[in-house]
C-alpha cells in the first residue's frame, strides 16, 4: 500500500478540517501519516474526528513564530521522518510546514505537494515589510520541486507572484455531515424576536472586529452575535453585540440558523470553511471583499460584497428589508455548495491529481 504523509504545522480550523476531508477517503487506499503541530485552536480530541487507521507523529519543534532554535529542531525532526518512512507521496500544510519541508525534505527524491492555506504575505496584520520578507522566502522556496495546490481562485491568482508551478483545487465542506450537524441544531434553535446578523470565528484583527462593533453601532436596533472568542473581545463593546464564546458545532449552528443575516468582513482570508458552511445553511451572506470571500460570493446574486462601512449597512438593511430577496440569495448560496464547493468535487479533482503523479 502507498504511504502519503501530511505535515502541518498549524493543526487546527480550517487547514485540521481539510486534512480530515482528504484523510477520509485517503484512508480507504493508502497508508496515511499526519505529521502535526499543536496550537491553542487545535482540539483536544483531534484524532476523534479521523479514521482509527490513520498513524499521527506530533513534530518537535513546530510553532507557529519564527523561532531558530525549535525550527532547526523541526526541519531535522521531518527530515528523519520522511527518511524512516519513505512516503510516495508529502503534503505540506500552511507556511511553516511549506518552508521547513521544502527545504527539509529532498524535492528530487519525494513528490511533494505544498497547500498555503492563506498566503503570510497576504496577513494584513505586519508591516509591508514583513509581507515582503515573507514573499521573498516563498518564492525562494519555490526553487525546490514542489507543485502548489491553492485552496480557491484567488489564492491561485496570488500564488503567481511567488511560483510557476501551482494549480486550484477549491476547498469545500461534506454536506451528509452538516446534514447530520444541522439536524441536531434545530432542537437548539430559540425564537429570537429581533432582527439578527451573526459572526463565527476567532475574535483576531484578521476578522476584523473593530468594523463588526461599528457596523452594529449604526444599527441599535438590530442584534449582532459574535460566535467565537478571542483577544480582541474588547473590541466588541456595542450594547447590542453578544459574544458567546466558544461553542459546540452543533449549538454554534443553532445560532446561524436562528439568525437572519451572516457577517463576515474579514481583513483577508484564503477560503473559510465557516463561510461554507453558513452558505450551505442557506442564510444570505455579507462579506468583505478579500480573496476567499469574493471568489464565493457575488453581490446581487447569493449575498453582497463590500467595500466600506455605508455598503456593508445598505447590504444588511436591504436584507432585512426584503425577506423574498435574502431568502434567493440563501438558497442560491447553498446551491453553489452542493454544486461547487464540497468534498466530492474536491476528491474528485485530487483524484486526477494524484492519478497524473502516479500515486
Amino acid at each position: 500500500m502507498k504511504i502519503i504523509l501530511h505535515i502541518a504545522e498549524a493543526f487546527g480550523s480550517g487547514v485540521l478540517n481539510y486534512i480530515k476531508n482528504l484523510s477520509k477517503w485517503q484512508s480507504q487506499e493508502y497508508k496515511i501519516y499526519i505529521a502535526y503541530g499543536i496550537r491553542p485552536e487545535t482540539p483536544d480530541n483531534f484524532r476523534e474526528q479521523f479514521d482509527s487507521g490513520i498513524n499521527f507523529i506530533k513534530v518537535e519543534g513546530f510553532t507557529r513564530e519564527i523561532d531558530l532554535l525549535n525550527d532547526i529542531t523541526a526541519f531535522k525532526f521531518i527530515r528523519k521522518l520522511v527518511d524512516e518512512i519513505h512516503p510516495d507521496l508529502i503534503h505540506l500544510h500552511s507556511t511553516k510546514a511549506g518552508i521547513l519541508g521544502r527545504w527539509a525534505i529532498n524535492c528530487n527524491k519525494y513528490k511533494m505537494l505544498y497547500s498555503p492555506h492563506a498566503y503570510s504575505f497576504l496577513m494584513m496584520n505586519c508591516s509591508s515589510f514583513k509581507r515582503n520578507i515573507y514573499r521573498w522566502i516563498e518564492k525562494i522556496s519555490d526553487k525546490k520541486r514542489c507543485l502548489t495546490v491553492t485552496d480557491i481562485e484567488g489564492e491561485f491568482e496570488a500564488s503567481k507572484k511567488v511560483t510557476k508551478n501551482a494549480i486550484c483545487i477549491s476547498n469545500g465542506i461534506d454536506p451528509s455531515e452538516m446534514d447530520g450537524i444541522i439536524c441536531q441544531a434545530e432542537k437548539l434553535k430559540t425564537n429570537r424576536r429581533r432582527p439578527t446578523v451573526c459572526m463565527l470565528g476567532k475574535v483576531v484583527h484578521q476578522k476584523n472586529p473593530e468594523l463588526f462593533n461599528n457596523i452594529a453601532k449604526e444599527l441599535p436596533d438590530i442584534d449582532f452575535v459574535w460566535i467565537g472568542a478571542g483577544p480582541l473581545e474588547e473590541k466588541l463593546d456595542s450594547p447590542n453585540v453578544e459574544t458567546t464564546g466558544w461553542l459546540t458545532r452543533v449549538q454554534a449552528t443553532a445560532r446561524i440558523m436562528e439568525s437572519d443575516i451572516f457577517l463576515f468582513p474579514s481583513a483577508w482570508e484564503s477560503l473559510s470553511i465557516a463561510l461554507l458552511e453558513v452558505m450551505y445553511i442557506g442564510k444570505p451572506c455579507v462579506v468583505s471583499r478579500v480573496d476567499g470571500n469574493k471568489d464565493v460570493i457575488q453581490s446581487n446574486y447569493n449575498g453582497y460584497v463590500c467595500d466600506t462601512k455605508e455598503e456593508y449597512l445598505h447590504a444588511i438593511s436591504n436584507l432585512l428589508e426584503n425577506k423574498e430577496i435574502a431568502e434567493r440569495y440563501g438558497r442560491q448560496a447553498r446551491q453553489d455548495i452542493l454544486e461547487k464547493y464540497n468534498v466530492n468535487v474536491m476528491e474528485q479533482e485530487y483524484r486526477k491529481l494524484l492519478a497524473v503523479l502516479g500515486i
